[in-house]
């Protein structure tokens, strides 16, 4: 007991429970040599024409966003490099994990990394995929009580609280996605219970070659475990042949067969990437952490938020932020609140109350609201359920093709990291303007100098953000009101947080005097 007193009282410094390492054969993505790959042939022709270039096409629509997956996979011939905080046992993890196993049967190596956070109930799955002989899976900063999982937070909570936060996909060394989904149901309008708002890109050129090296970096670091070393067989069950079978039978229900009839049909994917392929092509920078912040050794430039500000250009005229957790810390409001009196339009979409599923994040950013609006710093808080009339229009379809609860299809969160800047740049990727994200987490992103993009964005909040989101102000007495537009016209003011009960308003006023604002 006084052992782990220590240990707490000291962060853990000599209390670190992370396995022993074996040595293992450094790998390089470039070391195979895809230029050969049916996606290559599509997109080194678009490379040569636009030289020193980053080609994009964001994708918005969870379903064209789930397509993009399924279609790369099965169009991969040579490489898969995967890297995810969150893989649920789930519709979708289902079906993604159906054709990584059809890509490796056919001679695709597939690399997955996975954060070992939230990896517990998958790591049978993971056990049995690695037995494949194309599948390696490895699990990053991982948890040495695999069953007792609070010991390691006891003994090494410094080093337990850093987690790999990156979200990467790349097909065959040729086209790379980042952005805030993960693999599982609410980042693709499957879940039950609620759905995460969120963005991806599409990357090819230059970024794409930057985000695979930031993939070979993680898989090498010393910091990811293959799961054989981790995970003892002995306590599952499940072999590589059952998982084979069930994925299969999975993917053979009829909910899913329609869901993925429905996924083809909403963007045409596969028909835009083989036959009709647009790309918008612009220099474009990759900002991501070193591998080293999860050690807390990574110098300030090897830090995403510090890459950040070095490319990004000063706001002139606007800036438009839009982040699931925004918790700004005293720096942060003060310079968003320079900006504003510089005559810059800054805006902030974030989550509100109801629709944030971290109630402590929300408690953190609540302590910044006053000195924001002071400032005429435009603040907007996501609804967690729109009007009926602001709903997606496939919504109806959707519940009733997968079997999916219409009213958890209505009920929604924000989940995207995203910033647009003057009409001239847009950041889009797994960074949120947190402090966690900011000196915790390691992140990836990637800052596009597109000025079309910009004022796409610009444009669309100037034109929805009151369809899905509070307008917070100040009364005549400096006092937050919410203001909502009813489909009618008509605005509806609350002068209480809305959906808060008293006794939230006491835990959220409660926690926001904890000293741990650095930790959210």
């Amino acid at each position: 007991m006084l052992l782990i007193s220590c240990c707490l009282l000291l962060g853990a410094p000599g209390c670190s429970t992370l396995p022993k390492q074996e040595a293992h054969p450094v790998e390089f993505a470039f070391n195979t040599d895809t230029a050969q790959t049916s996606l290559a042939k599509i997109v080194l022709p678009l490379r040569e024409k636009n030289p020193q270039l980053t080609g994009y096409h964001v994708l918005y629509d969870p379903f064209e966003a789930i397509a993009a997956r399924l279609h790369l996979i099965d169009k991969a011939e040579k490489t898969l490099d995967l890297q995810y905080y969150i893989w649920d046992n789930d519709k979708i993890g289902a079906l993604a994990l159906h054709s990584i196993i059809r890509a490796a049967d056919r001679g695709v190596k597939v690399r997955l990394l996975i954060d070992d956070n939230n990896a517990k109930k998958m790591e049978g799955i993971y056990l049995a995929l690695n037995q494949h002989t194309n599948i390696e899976v490895r699990l990053y900063n991982p948890y040495r009580f695999r069953h007792y999982r609070a010991m390691d937070m006891l003994l090494d909570l410094k080093r337990i609280n850093r987690r790999m936060h990156n979200k990467s996909f790349i097909a065959d060394n040729q086209i790379a996605l980042i952005g805030g989904r993960n693999m599982s149901n609410q980042y693709f309008n499957v879940s039950d219970n609620y759905q995460f708002s969120d963005v991806d890109v599409m990357l090819v050129g230059n970024a794409a070659d930057e985000i695979i090296h930031s993939f070979d970096e993680y898989w090498n670091d010393d910091y990811a475990f293959p799961v054989q070393e981790l995970v003892n067989p002995k306590h599952y069950t499940l072999r590589f042949d059952s998982l084979k079978q069930q994925v299969e039978e999975h993917y053979q229900e009829a909910t899913v067969q329609n869901y993925l009839d429905l996924t083809n049909r909403s963007q045409a994917f596969e028909k835009w990437l083989n036959q009709s392929i647009q790309l918008d092509w612009v220099k474009a920078e990759v900002v991501k952490d070193s591998p080293s912040k999860i050690k807390a050794k990574a110098k300030k430039e090897q830090h995403l938020n510090f890459q950040l500000m070095e490319h990004l250009e000063k706001p002139q005229h606007s800036i438009d932020i839009i982040s699931a957790y925004f918790v700004p810390e005293k720096k942060g409001a003060k310079r968003l609140s320079e900006l504003s009196a510089e005559n810059v339009q800054v805006r902030v979409l974030t989550n509100s109350f109801k629709a944030n599923d971290v109630p402590l994040v929300h408690a953190f950013y609540g302590k910044y609201r006053q000195q924001l609006l002071e400032n005429d710093v435009q603040l907007y808080e996501f609804l967690a359920a729109p009007e009926a009339s602001n709903l997606n229009i496939n919504t109806e379809e959707v519940a009733k093709k997968a079997k999916v609860s219409l009213k958890g299809l209505s009920r929604s969160s924000l989940h995207a990291k995203l910033m647009s800047i003057d009409e001239k740049q847009v950041f889009i990727g797994s960074f949120n303007f947190d402090p966690r994200s900011a000196y915790l987490n390691t992140e990836i992103g990637v800052l596009l100098n597109s000025p079309q993009l910009a004022k796409a964005v610009h444009h669309t909040m100037d034109e929805n953000l009151s369809k899905y989101a509070y307008k917070l102000v100040l009364d005549a007495n400096n006092n937050i009101e919410w203001q909502l537009k009813k489909h009618d016209g008509s605005v509806k003011t609350y002068t209480k947080e809305p959906r808060m009960k008293w006794w939230q308003k006491a835990g959220v006023k409660l926690m926001s005097f904890l000293p741990i604002e650095g930790f959210m």
